[in-house]
């Protein structure tokens, strides 16, 4: 690991918020905050900046903003074009400008900010998050929680240890009719339920992203090398940028990871389960020819342990053929019971008792993001743990990640879900499945270690 240069030469790179692009050689903490910054804001004003500008950062800090008491103090990103973009609509909000910056280490040691709001892409969750609570950051952090299995518990370990709020963006956990549906299933109104579906279809064939060229240079206002991070280090492509990027195992898990996360967290939610006890997949690359290295076509079967029994839980996903499981529906959820089907999407739900062509029970669509955004405003108060606590996120999330493992190593695993880690049937640790549990960091951006019961700094 590189070592990290002293405090006061952080500081004065960096200690200022400004639009600035030097390169970093190495990436020291922020400045740590300790003892009464566990507490609420101190008044009814809830200061907060925003880390990552694109697409869902903006989504995010537009309900943000319909927050009266939140005020927002500073906006970052890599792509000075987003950060931009993302102060204007502060400004036509709250007519005022936000600093901007590209190094989100300058938020972080801005004492006024209370919270928060990391929207980066998925490889980028992981190292700010860690640092904002190191720095008395309350966050709300976008899913999936983590590039891999071992960021995951480093971010849980950080909030534990420094007692911060976190709220993850599987907002569907807020949406009322989606907790209508969780209690049909936890109250038996389907019977035993012993198989669970969960699904992402859509049609990109034959080219899906194509297969441009490298380029020399990315856009102008855009650092780079900074947006890479702890990833490998390439030449610019536009379709491993923006967007694009999820579909590249440097910095996402593919749609399993960035769709099924919303998908399998609410399987977890209603069935009442936090991990399988084994895994297997198949699928690849077989409908699109183009650059990306996650697969077109995937199949994963998981075997849960619930409260009510064991069950299967089956998760779907092709980019070949748009037609959904009984009907036109892209993605979805079912829960298969004894004595009635329950199928749930974000548009409503339906319930079909077992043998009835028309459903029982039908409900519409709820709100789910601003009832979110309310939650984790109101915990920032209350200290309470929100309704997709970092642990939750994390838990959800590793399911999607060992799907890909189980792809990737060609066989059926099996996880130690009290160690976070993958054994074979005899419960031997699978040393090669193991690997795959985190990444090689580049020089620079490592990930923190994190000890949940070591003593602060």
């Amino acid at each position: 690991m590189a070592a990290e240069p002293n405090r006061r030469d952080f500081l004065g790179a960096s200690g200022r918020l400004a639009a600035g692009s030097a390169a970093i050689a190495t990436f020291p903490h922020p400045a740590v905050r300790t003892g009464d910054d566990a507490k609420a804001p101190a008044n009814d004003k809830v200061t907060l900046a925003l880390i990552g500008c694109g697409g869902m950062g903006r989504y995010d800090l537009a309900d943000f903003l319909r927050a009266p008491e939140v005020q927002i103090a500073a906006v970052c990103d890599v792509d000075d074009s987003h950060s931009a973009a993302a102060a204007e609509s502060v400004e036509r909000a709250r007519g005022k400008k936000p600093s901007t910056t590209r190094d989100y280490r300058a938020v972080l040691d801005e004492k006024s900010i209370d919270a928060v709001i990391v929207a980066t892409p998925d490889h980028w969750h992981a190292i700010p998050f860690i640092h904002a609570c190191l720095a008395g950051k309350d966050v709300y952090c976008e899913k999936p929680v983590s590039h891999n299995v071992r960021e995951g518990r480093a971010m849980v370990n950080a909030a534990r240890r420094e007692k911060r709020v976190s709220q993850i963006g599987t907002q569907q956990r807020s949406g009322e009719h989606f907790q209508k549906a969780a209690r049909l299933v936890q109250d038996g109104k389907l019977g035993r339920v012993s198989l669970t579906r969960t699904w992402n279809f859509s049609n990109e064939a034959p080219d899906g992203l194509g297969k441009p060229a490298d380029e020399d240079h990315a856009p102008a206002g855009v650092d780079y090398d900074r947006w890479l991070g702890p990833a490998p280090l390439r030449k610019f492509n536009r379709m491993r940028f923006h967007g694009s990027f999820r579909w590249f195992f440097d910095y996402a898990a593919g749609m399993i990871g960035d769709w099924n996360v919303h998908l399998q967290d609410i399987v977890h939610m209603a069935m009442g389960v936090t991990a399988p006890r084994s895994v297997s997949a198949s699928g690849g690359k077989f409908a699109i020819d183009d650059l990306r290295d996650t697969p077109d076509t995937l199949l994963v079967s998981y075997e849960f342990d619930s409260p009510s029994g064991p069950f299967v839980q089956m998760y779907e996903m092709r980019k070949g053929n748009g037609r959904g499981i009984g009907g036109d529906a892209g993605h979805g959820i079912q829960f298969h019971g004894t004595d009635a089907t329950l199928y749930l999407d974000r548009g409503g739900f339906q319930v079909y008792p077992e043998g009835a062509r028309t459903a029982e029970i039908k409900s519409g669509s709820s709100d789910q993001h601003w009832p979110h955004v309310q939650n984790f405003l109101a915990c920032l108060k209350s200290r309470a743990r929100c309704t997709s606590d970092i642990e939750i996120g994390h838990t959800s999330t590793v399911v999607c990640h060992l799907g890909n493992i189980a792809l990737k190593v060609g066989r059926k695993i099996y996880w130690d879900a009290a160690n976070e880690r993958i054994t074979d049937k005899s419960g031997r640790v699978d040393d090669e499945a193991n690997v795959l549990l985190g990444r090689e960091y580049r020089r620079g951006f490592e990930l923190p270690n994190v000890d949940a019961t070591a003593p602060k700094n």
